[in-house]
């Protein structure tokens, strides 16, 4: 167990230098060229605007699923689910450890760091976490506002930064989303290998999308997170307005209730119950309750048995005391 772990912490340092070396060797023209995109076209508009009208049945609405659906700016908690549920523990505390060191790095590197510690050597057959697990902690990211605009449009296509086999299900099965575009992961022999295809444009898909209907290719509305900046704009060339959604904005959005699922959540086959964020394994549960969580999924993956012995009960075992030694003693 110690052995793969270390084969698999020294494979994914090896892939980052690759992936740095990478992204500083890119012209820095390129690094500017979707804010370039926002200085050059007058078609862009708040998102408040947008929320006011109600002619958009006739409308395609293209939005970036991160930017304009999810309340949440983190996808970490999303790959530390993958991690756990697809891998094992010893795969999610190698990701949380590597926390820090991902919020130095672009949005694009971090994600593909993330991705390979996800989904290497996971066999792509047995992968059932974007279907049984992912929906509902999605679901319950879900932006009320984000939510209300998407409802009143035509035709639906959602993009997104995230490997397609972990959104997929929750936009087309619970949000009934019509078109679904995600980064596609590489596999050998079965396997998911860590690595993401390169991304494509909406030119690549216009049949399945449209299916030749050039009206709604026409009437495309796009609507995309303002300092989201990896969002790739060739998806949002075509769109003859493009709403952008702020920070402020989403800082104000309401979680989507229950009751207003499209589609109720009937199915949650995951072990965990709450999103794994950083604030709910520091603040919302005690140090000896993460503790005593992780001793225990560490002892079940290594082959422990954990046993409700307390301190006391060890150190009266151990040393035929309580653990507390006395300071008046003879020196």
């Amino acid at each position: 167990m110690a052995s793969t772990a270390f084969c698999l912490a020294k494979l994914v340092l090896t892939v980052s230098r690759v992936l740095l070396k990478q992204y500083y060797r890119i012209p820095k023209g390129l690094h500017r060229s979707f804010s370039n995109a926002h200085a050059s076209h007058g078609k862009f508009q708040k998102s408040h605007s947008l929320a006011q009208r109600s002619e958009l049945s006739d409308h395609t609405l293209i939005f970036n699923v991160e930017g304009a659906l999810l309340k949440s700016s983190s996808t970490f908690p999303y790959f530390m689910l993958v991690a756990f549920e697809a891998g094992s523990i010893i795969r999610a505390f190698f990701l949380f450890i590597l926390y820090p060191f991902l919020c130095l790095l672009s949005q694009e590197v971090s994600l593909k760091i993330m991705v390979m510690v996800c989904f290497f050597g996971i066999k792509k057959e047995s992968f059932r976490v974007g279907t049984a697990v992912l929906p509902k902690f999605f679901l319950e990211d879900v932006g009320a506002e984000g939510f209300e605009v998407l409802s009143k449009g035509g035709r639906k296509v959602g993009v997104s930064d995230l490997p397609r086999v972990m959104v997929e299900s929750f936009l087309k099965d619970y949000l009934e989303i019509d078109f679904v575009v995600g980064r596609e992961l590489k596999v050998c022999c079965g396997y998911y290998v860590g690595l993401m295809e390169e991304k494509t444009s909406i030119d690549d898909h216009l049949e399945e999308i449209f299916d030749q209907d050039e009206k709604m290719c026409c009437d495309l509305i796009g609507i995309i997170s303002s300092s989201n900046k990896s969002v790739d704009h060739l998806w949002f060339s075509h769109c003859k307005e493009i709403y952008l959604v702020s920070k402020e904005d989403k800082s104000m959005w309401h979680l989507l209730a229950r009751d207003r699922y499209p589609k109720p959540l009937i199915f949650h086959d995951g072990r965990l119950a709450f999103r794994p964020t950083l604030l709910n394994m520091s603040g919302a549960t005690s140090n000896f309750e993460v503790a005593n969580y992780v001793q225990r999924e560490l002892g079940t993956a290594l082959g422990f048995e954990c046993t409700s012995l307390t301190r006391r009960d060890k150190y009266l075992i151990l040393a035929g005391n309580e653990g507390i030694v006395s300071g008046t003693g003879n020196r």
